[in-house]
């Protein structure tokens, strides 16, 4: 379940950096640009939700002491930042495969490698009860976007 939400946010945030994308266009047309933005909201509304999901199976499935000391994100939040480092990794190499790019795709690598192996190291630490993850629930209403 987990790494198909996970799957599924890598997905949401390819869609939404090609919005951003045209919503940034100084020539865009006004619709384009406000359909574009709308397109952001319903996506930013599923990844609240995938996150969510995230989260909800890891309070079923891992139950840290109550001692530990508190991580700053959910699981989900961590799982939400690797996909946009997925994405923007993925994005770098193919703008630098078609010709000179203002960024090294090799930084973006490295933010991505360096973001795995910090949630290598957290999920190792809630395993062994070094850690636990904040019971977080999201506050923003997307409802209206639906």
């Amino acid at each position: 379940m987990p790494l198909h939400a996970a799957s599924r946010l890598a997905s949401h945030h390819g869609e939404q950096w090609a919005a951003e994308t045209i919503s940034r266009d100084p020539a865009a047309d006004d619709h384009v640009v406000a359909a574009a933005k709308r397109s952001i909201d319903r996506l930013n509304a599923a990844r609240v939700a995938l996150i969510g999901e995230i989260d909800s199976w890891v309070e079923q499935v891992i139950r840290p002491p109550g001692g530990a000391p508190l991580h700053t994100e959910t699981i989900g939040s961590v799982v939400d930042r690797l996909a946009i480092a997925w994405v923007r990794w993925r994005r770098f190499s193919e703008t630098a495969q078609l010709g000179p790019s203002e960024v090294d795709p090799s930084v973006a690598l490295q933010q991505f490698t360096e973001l795995t192996e910090a949630f290598d190291t957290l999920v190792l630490d809630i395993h062994e009860g070094r850690r636990r993850i904040p019971h977080w629930r999201t506050l923003k209403s997307y409802r209206e976007l639906r």
